[in-house]
């Protein structure tokens, strides 16, 4: 229960209008929440308030500290939803709780994303209360621990730069998923020796000095994160400048916690094989879909995605969190095919080139400067599958790139050509063998996506019924092809012309 007239009646009370007033009797987390619904906030907007709602908790934790029972945050997370077949048990470790939580409440994955939250913050103001019970490996060990799976257990005898290292390997990250996760891991780093009472680094001295006043000294003998917090208290300072205040900090620690470990970057890791390439992107957002009981292991996003689906299903995910699910899969494809023609663009170094003639370059006869419009006449007879256009241009061999742009494109053109099928419906029945099918209806109308899916959108009502007599004409050849994998069926379906695709 909030501290009447506390910093979260404060928060909250402000944003009260005629369809919203607030219930100090709800958890802060799903207030929080209700207040976006009701004030059908976007994204940037929920993300500008976010920060400060974070920091109001953490304030309202520190008038409540003093009365607060050791294991209160936890006991007051679980109880609110015991029931006949669930009662909270504060014997088991908190992860497996949830876990367990989650099972009985049969939730599906919105359900777990809504409520995850709440309980991280609950475990972390549990941490809290224990103060000195927390062992002194406690912020690396709450990092790497979270990223723990078949093939990577945090081994916390590791330094932490060969740790990280090694999790980056275990996992597979490439560039941006290394990018996404250095920083929370520096920070992790700062901390620990924060702990441990280590030096302050020139960074966050020059941070705290910059922002020194009358009522403010830093204090170069209190953990940073306190005096952080002890700033942030006296300056009072508003959402917005909050914002860019706490990133200013963040970076600051980061840099020091880079300078003291020695850590620098690991390597993205790339895979030889097809079948375990990873594009960031995609793979981040499978990731983020992670809960009880899916979890992401590698290999190709589009066949995982399969999974996941079928595990909505199993535990009864309604229609539309089902298509929501569905909607943001194919707008992260769509994003990723995007940046990849952006990425080429740039590397021709060809002045104003536009998305739709880099393509027009691959698979045309040499038009040049052509108009959206005009591209989506020429490319309308190229019949290509978007995940194996992705895997193949993903990582351009050194041997083909060059400083001259048109030379580029020039080598490039026959691995775009490699990748074409004959005609849409063999295209068809391998994207549907295969399970790399994108919808046409979900591109974006505006995009440069949709010229190559324009034509699978015509005939794909079709594809199944062709797949079905494919198989039943190729017969056991089809079986060894789907062993060998997408490729095997591939080279199949064009070892030679096959008498059930004449018929339309």
């Amino acid at each position: 229960m909030p501290t009447p007239n506390g910093p979260l009646q404060e928060f909250f009370s402000r944003f009260n209008f005629q369809r919203y007033t607030y219930d100090p009797h709800k958890p802060p987390l799903e207030e929080f929440e209700r207040l976006c619904q009701a004030r059908q906030w976007g994204p940037s907007k929920i993300r500008k308030h976010k920060t400060a709602f974070l920091l109001i908790v953490e304030r309202e934790q520190d008038l409540s500290r003093g009365l607060a029972a050791p294991n209160a945050p936890l006991q007051d997370f679980f109880s609110q939803f015991n029931f006949q077949r669930y009662t909270y048990d504060p014997h088991n470790p908190a992860l497996e709780e949830f876990k367990r939580l989650c099972r009985e409440r049969q939730w599906g994955p919105s359900k777990i994303r809504e409520h995850e939250t709440a309980f991280l913050l609950a475990v972390e103001r549990e941490k809290d209360l224990g103060g000195s019970l927390a062992g002194p490996n406690a912020p690396l060990q709450e990092f790497f621990s979270q990223f723990n799976f078949r093939e990577y257990t945090y081994d916390p005898h590791t330094p932490a730069p060969e740790e990280f290292k090694r999790l980056c390997e275990a996992r597979r990250w490439g560039a941006s998923k290394i990018r996404e996760h250095e920083t929370a891991f520096l920070l992790a780093v700062e901390r620990e020796q924060d702990l441990r009472g280590g030096l302050t680094g020139p960074n966050v001295i020059e941070f705290f000095r910059k922002y020194e006043y009358q009522r403010f000294t830093y204090d170069l003998d209190a953990p940073i994160q306190s005096e952080f917090q002890r700033l942030v208290k006296l300056r009072g300072w508003g959402e917005v400048n909050l914002s860019k205040v706490t990133e200013q900090f963040n970076k600051a620690v980061a840099l020091d916690a880079r300078d003291k470990s020695g850590y620098a970057a690991p390597e993205p890791t790339d895979s030889e094989d097809l079948e375990e390439e990873e594009v960031d992107l995609l793979v981040d957002w499978m990731w983020k879909q992670e809960c009880c009981e899916y979890s992401y292991r590698g290999a190709l996003p589009e066949i995982n995605f399969k999974k996941l689906k079928g595990w909505e299903r199993v535990y009864g995910e309604s229609e539309g969190e089902f298509e929501s699910l569905h909607k943001g899969f194919n707008q992260v494809v769509e994003k990723v095919f995007d940046s990849l023609l952006d990425e080429l663009c740039e590397i021709t170094e060809i002045t104003g080139i536009k998305p739709w003639q880099l393509l027009v370059g691959l698979y045309g006869q040499g038009q040049q400067d052509v108009e959206k419009q005009d591209a989506g006449i020429i490319l309308k007879n190229i019949f290509v599958n978007i995940f194996d256009f992705l895997d193949a241009f993903q990582k351009i061999p050194s041997n083909l790139r060059t400083t001259d742009g048109q030379e580029f494109l020039r080598r490039l053109k026959p691995l775009a050509v490699e990748l074409q099928f004959p005609n849409d419906m063999i295209l068809g029945v391998y994207s549907f063998l295969t399970g790399r099918v994108y919808p046409a209806p979900r591109a974006s109308k505006d995009g440069t996506l949709v010229l190559l899916l324009q034509r699978i959108k015509r005939y794909w009502e079709g594809s199944e019924a062709a797949a079905r007599r494919f198989g039943m004409e190729a017969g056991d050849e089809l079986q060894v092809a789907k062993q060998q994998g997408r490729l095997g069926i591939r080279r199949l379906l064009l070892s030679r012309p096959w008498e059930c695709f004449n018929r339309r």
